[in-house]
């Protein structure tokens, strides 16, 4: 908890002084051991030195035993047990018959003042045992293993505050960015400049993070686009309408006294609140559509059914005598068993045939005909919407997805259309990652085509 309050320079610079921390350690703590073992080693090593040059004179035969070198500390005895030549200190003299006894391995001795390394050696003569004492002061190697003890920790401390110094440092340094994007960001959100945050040259976390920012931003100001675009149109094509069912309802009140008169009024209002609902939904619909992106998917034989009902549903409703409405549908063949899915629900799926159906039929004359076919592609499915209307005029073509857009009378004013129909489509179709065209036939006819992608299992859309 008490690390969760922290900054994240202050975390990081904390850390850092942590690992530093046992990493100097550690390594003061080997460098220590390795200078004790170089020490106690060079210590034994002269200890055989010492004696060396002794033991070549008793081997030698030489009656005399030259004096030891300066600061060795040596001891013989000869085979009567008569000390030939000494230079140990008083206190480890008076404890010769002791050290005698410690023959073999170096051993540490501690007398009352000072410790020392003891090696006893027997030297074999014709003329009976003789033996080497020889001794080495460790006052000289603690002191020179504390002194390196002291330096390693005053090292170790300098380099770990050092350490955390530079981290301090280096994570301002790093962060720097972060902050100045932040106040960048605070900027745009208070202003209305659409200029987006800047990306360094450098291909690094950084320049990632502020390309991730700017697609967000892009994508919020997109959403606030639409919402006040949406806002804008909805109440520009609602204010007529509504001005048209208030008229209706002031007249529905002078017609008081005429019931028939007052019947016609009220079917009319009637007439203008269907209208002003159906515009209500769709608005709610497309709105959906946009802001809440699928997670569900159907299977082929699902939309196969439900583009067989979708042309009951055509047949039944607005279609004037003689109008035909045909379909075909082809599958790919190995996908009896519906295992192939794609990024679009039943209901989406109906509600796209049921608007270019609607469309087609309202603007077809008597007579006319309608096909729609549903393809089973490699990787996508293909619908094609194709009729024998009047088709769309061609500057209509580009904005014929834009809301509230409407080509000339003879294809949806006299409908009383609310304009959404072919945004609605747009919108799923775009949210299931397919696209949408729109052509008139050179025969005559407007023709639809929608693709939509086979789901590939790397997406993680889940089956319904």
């Amino acid at each position: 908890m008490f690390l969760a309050r922290l900054t994240i320079r202050w975390r990081i610079t904390l850390g850092s002084l942590l690992i530093a921390a046992l990493f100097f350690g550690v390594a003061a703590l080997a460098f220590r051991s390795q200078v004790a073992t170089i020490l106690a080693s060079t210590t034994e090593t002269l200890l055989k030195h010492d004696a060396a040059p002794v033991r070549t004179e008793i081997l030698d035969g030489a009656q005399k035993i030259d004096e030891p070198g300066k600061a060795q500390l040596v001891s013989v005895i000869d085979p009567t047990g008569t000390v030939r030549r000494s230079t140990l200190p008083d206190d480890l003299a008076a404890r010769l018959p002791e050290l005698l006894r410690l023959h073999g391995e170096p051993k540490n001795f501690t007398t009352k003042k000072d410790s020392y390394l003891v090696l006893a050696q027997t030297v074999e003569t014709t003329g009976g045992p003789w033996r080497i004492v020889t001794a080495r002061d460790l006052d000289a190697s603690v002191l020179l293993l504390d002194r390196i003890t002291d330096a390693l920790v005053i090292g170790a401390l300098v380099l770990v505050v050092g350490f955390g110094a530079a981290s301090w440092l280096l994570t301002g340094a790093a962060l720097r960015p972060v902050n100045r994007m932040r106040r960048q960001a605070s900027e745009l959100s208070r202003s209305s400049t659409a200029l987006p945050l800047p990306v360094g040259p450098a291909r690094d976390e950084l320049s990632a993070l502020a390309t991730t920012l700017n697609e967000f931003i892009d994508q919020q100001r997109m959403t606030a686009a639409r919402e006040r675009r949406l806002v804008s149109d909805a109440s520009h094509e609602l204010r007529s309408p509504i001005a048209v069912l208030k008229a209706q309802l002031e007249l529905a009140h002078l017609s008081s006294g005429d019931a028939w008169a007052l019947e016609a009024e009220i079917s009319a209002a009637e007439h203008s609140v269907a209208r002003i609902a159906a515009i209500a939904a769709d608005l709610l619909e497309l709105s959906e559509v946009e802001s809440m992106p699928t997670t569900a998917s159907s299977s082929w034989s699902e939309l196969s059914m439900e583009l067989g009902s979708a042309v009951d549903r055509a047949r039944l409703v607005g279609a004037l005598p003689g109008t035909r409405v045909e379909f075909a549908i082809e599958p790919r063949g190995h996908d009896e068993d519906g295992l192939v899915r794609y990024p679009v629900t039943v209901g989406r799926f109906g509600r796209i045939l049921d608007n270019l159906a609607g469309n087609s039929i309202a603007a077809m004359p008597e007579g006319g005909g309608l096909r729609l076919s549903l393809l089973q592609e490699p990787d996508r499915l293909t619908l094609r919407v194709v009729d024998s209307g009047p088709g769309l005029p061609e500057s209509f073509l580009p904005i014929a997805f834009d809301r509230f857009s409407r080509p000339d009378p003879a294809r949806a004013n006299s409908t009383g259309g609310s304009g959404l129909g072919l945004a609605i489509v747009k919108a799923i179709v775009d949210d299931a990652q397919g696209t949408v065209a729109l052509a008139n036939r050179a025969e005559g006819g407007l023709e639809a085509v929608i693709s939509i992608p086979e789901l590939s299992e790397e997406s993680g859309v889940l089956p319904e």
